[in-house]
């Protein structure tokens, strides 16, 4: 697991703006990859008939199944590569929690959407969550070639924005604070790239399914 940390310096006055939020990522390597994209592929169509919530700001509009993640949980499919999947999430969710020295009493529970780009798409600026019950966020890459995912300090996001950038890799899951905006870099390959994006969450909601 490796800890990717916007951190502020000690302030010097009353004023000065203060941050310290963390991501963790590593790369998945037992879930056969090739194996889950072709099954999602399959469910492609059948998302695509759901009703429109929201792109989630991604400007992949209406017609993707990103603007359907209302409507539907990948964790509610049966699939063996989804199975493992889903221990993967909680074993980086237990060591990210341990490394931060916190302390989770609460049953945490997951909303999960696939998102599609093709040739010259990509994903815009947004983020996941900034209420007061927010959690944590997640990205999986499923397939992909030449991107990257760029994380943004939540703080500083105008002027000379401070950022991660994260080279896109099969496998690599990345677990980020849910306010912390992101975005992806233009896709120039003809296959299609393929994430799922997910929400950790310490309450129940439509569709989600109990994590931990």
């Amino acid at each position: 697991m490796d800890i990717i940390n916007f951190r502020s310096e000690p302030k010097r006055t009353p004023f000065a703006p203060e941050w310290n939020y963390y991501l963790a990522e590593e790369v998945i390597v037992d879930v056969d990859f090739k194996k889950l994209f072709k099954f999602l592929k399959t469910q492609e169509q059948k998302v695509l008939k759901l009703k429109t919530t929201t792109d989630g700001y991604t400007g992949l509009g209406s017609n993707s199944t990103t603007a359907k993640h209302g409507q539907y949980n990948v964790f509610k499919w049966r699939n063996k590569e989804i199975t493992k999947l889903k221990n993967s999430i909680i074993l980086l969710h237990n060591k990210f929690i341990n490394y931060l020295n916190i302390k989770i009493d609460s049953k945490i529970y997951i909303n999960s959407w696939f998102n599609i780009l093709r040739k010259k798409q990509s994903i815009k600026t947004h983020l996941h969550g900034t209420t007061p019950d927010s959690y944590l966020s997640g990205n999986i890459c499923v397939s992909c070639d030449g991107t990257s995912t760029v994380y943004i300090n939540p703080v500083n996001t105008i002027n000379d924005p401070v950022t991660y950038k994260s080279k896109n890799i099969v496998g690599k899951i990345i677990l980020f604070q849910s306010n912390i905006p992101h975005y992806s870099t233009p896709h120039k390959n003809d296959k299609e790239r393929m994430t799922i994006a997910f929400d950790l969450m310490m309450h129940k909601q439509k569709h989600s399914v109990q994590l931990i």
